[in-house]
């Protein structure tokens, strides 16, 4: 995680982080982590907040700074794993561009944080280790289970 990247104020038991989008416009980002139906599977949202108090997940704000923003949800997905250990996070594309976008970002992160991250793509229902060349529009991360230590 060379990348630049915001400093997060963080709300509630550690599930949503705040940050200011610094590019052409300041734009006030939410990532959040809703825990789904089943233990310790969370999803991760990424949006805007909006001028009524909404958090935006549709918005495409082009504000000419992806990379500072890919690597602060990267930060913000690290520290959330570490303080909720054996947890795992979906990340799902609701593009191809996008699916294309956060694939780059996540063999880009995972070269700093490969010892620390498990990252699987799914090919239908059928999680794999990523592949070269091989597109993916849902992903789970998890911390590695092989020793590490915080």
């Amino acid at each position: 995680m060379n990348a630049a990247f915001y400093g997060t104020d963080w709300y509630g038991e550690r599930l949503t982080f705040w940050f200011k989008s610094m590019g052409r416009a300041s734009i006030v980002k939410a990532i959040m982590f809703r825990p789904t139906s089943e233990p310790d599977i969370y999803e991760i949202a990424l949006g805007d907040l909006t001028s009524d108090g909404l958090i935006d997940l549709e918005v495409r704000s082009d504000n000419g700074d992806m990379e500072e923003v890919l690597s602060t949800v990267a930060k913000a997905l690290l520290f959330f794993l570490s303080d909720h250990l054996g947890a795992q996070v979906v990340i799902e594309a609701s593009s191809d561009s996008r699916s294309r976008l956060y694939q780059m970002a996540i063999k880009r992160e995972l070269e700093n944080l490969g010892d620390c991250l498990a990252v699987h793509g799914f090919e239908g229902e059928n999680p794999e280790v990523l592949q070269r060349g091989k597109n993916y529009k849902r992903f789970v991360v998890s911390l590695r289970k092989d020793g590490l230590e915080f």
